[in-house]
């Protein structure tokens, strides 16, 4: 199951909500890719999607707001190997739904679609959300965050997407607007954005799986930055304990330890002993102590002295 499926699975399994909810999901849906047809009975109704679980949520949305419509669910397949079961639910020309597209605000009463979002219904957060949802679960898609953060709606008409746009931005989300083909297509592709649309749609147990990766993949990140890190310090010690040892080595070879001042005499004779140490470290075993930015001076001392000797002896 692609990761867009698996969050229209959780969403068509909310409650349906209050009637306000159920009317505003509904519009969400219908307008999304519901198809009208005209005779003198009335409107009728086709709408078809490849989701069993999503053509039996409008179902339910239907009939819980119109017990008496007529309605029928019909399965074909694509024709073509492969192809993707179809589930189309059609309602025949009655009057009764004529009067339910005009109150979701979706034909006017000369029976004409509307072509827009029907703000009528959306005053307040919460059908606001559930319009969002049934928008998404007719024509909706996303990304698995595994592979980068992307989420859109495509929409048939601009002044649907930019009626969509407007919807989310109310919500407290930041989408884009473009222009795909013959179609427009709303996006988000902030994880923050994306999270917060899973959040407002219903679709928690996805939002937390998600989080929980997220997290994961942060910390993992974190402790390979922090490894990488303490890694390239530590290369860094051994290299300047190799150059320091080496620096010892000719003092001694050429000068005598005994000759250095007792400072650079005891901090040498540390080196040799503990040449895996930090300056810190080495400090830290001095007679009396010394610190860091102590020990550092004394090696840059030894160091000027060998590179005097490399000099004289060339």
């Amino acid at each position: 199951m692609s990761f867009s499926n698996r969050v229209k699975d959780e969403l068509v399994r909310l409650p349906l909500g209050m009637p306000v909810e159920i009317k505003a999901e509904l519009a969400g849906m219908l307008l999304s890719s519901g198809t009208l047809n005209i005779d003198n009975r009335g409107l009728g109704l086709n709408w078809e999607t490849e989701g069993a679980q999503v053509a039996r949520r409008l179902y339910a949305l239907l009939r819980r707001i119109q017990e008496d419509l007529k309605i029928q669910i019909r399965v074909g397949g694509g024709g073509q190997v492969g192809s993707s079961q179809r589930y189309r639910l059609e309602v025949a020309p009655q009057e009764n739904l004529t009067r339910l597209m005009e109150e979701l605000g979706l034909v006017e009463k000369n029976r004409f679609p509307t072509g827009q979002v029907p703000w009528k219904l959306l005053k307040g957060e919460n059908p606001r959300r559930a319009f969002l949802r049934g928008y998404f679960l007719g024509r909706g898609s996303i990304n698995n965050p595994g592979s980068g953060y992307y989420l859109e709606i495509l929409c048939e008409r601009k002044e649907i997407a930019e009626g969509i746009q407007q919807v989310e931005s109310r919500l407290g989300l930041t989408p884009g607007i473009r222009n795909r083909r013959n179609f427009w297509l709303v996006y988000l592709n902030r994880a923050e954005d994306i999270l917060n649309f899973l959040n407002l749609t219903g679709a928690h147990r996805i939002l937390l799986d998600v989080e929980s990766n997220r997290i994961f993949k942060e910390m993992r990140g974190t402790v390979n930055r922090r490894v990488n890190w303490e890694t390239a310090n530590l290369e860094k010690t051994i290299q300047a304990g190799l150059k320091q040892l080496e620096d010892i080595r000719t003092i001694s070879l050429n000068l005598g330890l005994t000759n250095l001042p007792p400072g650079l005499q005891d901090i040498a004779r540390l080196r040799i002993r503990y040449p895996h140490l930090t300056l810190k470290e080495l400090g830290d075993r001095c007679n009396p102590p010394v610190g860091k930015s102590g020990v550092n001076h004394r090696m840059r001392r030894i160091s000027r002295i060998a590179e005097e000797i490399r000099k004289e002896g060339k």
